[in-house]
């Protein structure tokens, strides 16, 4: 082999080892990149340090934390917007991702479709998803599943991808889907591994669906004790569904010691992070709680000619035959709320809020006697009250005696007033002396004074 040969032999052969070690130097540049690229593998300090700077991936990815409660923070949903609107800002499509779930989630529904197609359209959100990036590959599962045309086999899919990859709330998602059925067949064994998994990081939301899975044994033997330890773990980090679960619980005994005044402290966190239910909730449980502390005064009829002090022994002769843990449990043993008495007081506050801030009194008139229709005295008294500031007694008699025969205490009073002064009936004292009787019996105090005054009249 003459020389020039050999030179040239020797040249290919060092472009090719040059190529090599090129090809080497692109794949550990990506593989290193990418690692220290992904907030999931750096410390939760330094992803706050570069969304402070303006990154709009590390401001998007903060707005994943908060919303969830990643990386130990606990949920806080105007965090995730404050970061998520940065981010969004600047096209970042982890901030549009979740400003669009936040907005579906507060039913705006065109204008979370609308960031969803801004962060596909207009964002480095696919290229984020073909570089698996498990933030992205999240938001582009939850956009598939949320946007309309949902696709849950391709949402599933990359779901799975970014749960592989250690995203603790792709991992507790996929434990709710699977868990409740949404979009797929319900596995209890898949929901499990995924919900294990995300509480396994403290993830809310995984820790929320595990203490489900405990509290009606899907999947797994019933416990009562895991089940309120991770659901309290939960709502601890204050996730707005595991504190209306933690106090529903509480109020009403379910696998826990029952507590109203615990029950009262989780519905009122509950309800200030948004939960309609828990308002509804809290009104009912406060209610009772009250009633425990300041039980209603006993009335006594002026025509009752024993002393206190025998009218108190009595009493208590006959609290003693009646046995008073009885007594005590009618208040604080409340009654199941259904479904659709639910709907019905969300209706009734739609009503007084239109009354009161939309100054309609009409179409808040038709609202409550929708309800009232159906038996709610809450309603027929609301109705009642409106007629009545109108000075439209007739219409006024006829709601306040429908709430009355349900034993509505305000209702019964007003029914008295009307006989006493008259207004769309027949001026009647001893029909007056009735009702606000029957009133004052029933916890009302106001009626007491309305009764003394009445009597001297006849």
């Amino acid at each position: 082999m003459n020389s020039l040969h050999m030179k040239k032999h020797f040249n290919l052969a060092g472009t090719k080892i040059l190529k090599i070690f090129w090809l080497l130097f692109l794949v550990q540049n990506f593989f290193f990149s990418s690692l220290f690229c992904n907030p999931l593998n750096q410390a939760l300090s330094v992803v706050q340090s570069r969304a402070l700077k303006g990154d709009s991936h590390y401001q998007g990815a903060l707005a994943l934390f908060h919303k969830f409660g990643e990386r130990g923070l606990s949920v806080d949903l105007e965090e995730a917007e404050r970061w998520a609107t940065l981010s969004a800002e600047k096209n970042g499509a982890l901030g549009l991702c979740t400003l669009a779930a936040l907005s579906l989630e507060r039913g705006k529904s065109e204008r979370g479709q609308f960031l969803y197609d801004e962060a596909y359209l207009h964002s480095n959100l696919l290229s984020l998803a073909k570089g698996k990036d498990p933030l992205a590959l999240y938001c582009l599962g939850m956009m598939e599943m949320d946007n309309p045309p949902r696709n849950f086999t391709k949402a599933i899919r990359h779901l799975e991808a970014s749960a592989e990859k250690g995203f603790s709330t792709a991992q507790a998602t996929l434990g709710m889907i699977f868990f409740t059925g949404i979009g797929v067949k319900k596995d209890s064994t898949i929901a499990l591994k995924w919900c294990s998994r995300a509480a396994g990081s403290s993830h809310p939301l995984g820790m929320f669906y595990l203490g489900m899975a405990y509290s009606i044994g899907d999947g797994i033997e019933k416990n009562d004790d895991y089940s309120v330890r991770w659901i309290h773990a939960a709502a601890s980090r204050d996730l707005v569904m595991a504190q209306l679960t933690l106090g529903m619980k509480l109020a009403t005994g379910d696998g826990i010691e029952k507590n109203l005044q615990k029950a009262v402290t989780w519905l009122h966190k509950a309800s200030l992070g948004g939960s309609s239910e828990a308002k509804l909730q809290l009104r009912k449980y406060q209610n009772h709680l009250e009633r425990l502390r300041n039980p209603t005064a006993k009335y006594i009829p002026d025509e009752q000619n024993n002393g206190i002090s025998r009218i108190a022994a009595n009493n208590l002769k006959s609290i003693k035959e009646n046995n008073s843990t009885n007594i005590i449990a009618n208040f604080d043993a409340p009654n199941e709320i259904t479904t659709e008495s639910s709907a019905e007081f969300d209706l009734i506050d739609a009503a007084m809020n239109v009354l009161t801030v939309e100054k309609n009194r009409q179409k808040a008139k038709t609202l409550l006697e929708s309800i009232a229709s159906k038996g709610n005295p809450v309603a027929s008294r609301q109705l009642g009250l409106i007629f009545y500031k109108e000075n439209k007694f007739d219409d006024a008699k006829k709601w306040f005696n429908l709430s009355a025969e349900k034993n509505d205490p305000e209702s019964l009073r007003y029914m008295g007033i009307l006989y006493f002064l008259g207004q769309g009936v027949k001026l009647d004292y001893k029909a007056a002396d009735k009702w606000l009787t029957l009133a004052a019996q029933n916890g009302d105090l106001e009626a007491t004074r309305y009764l003394r005054v009445v009597k001297q009249f006849y």
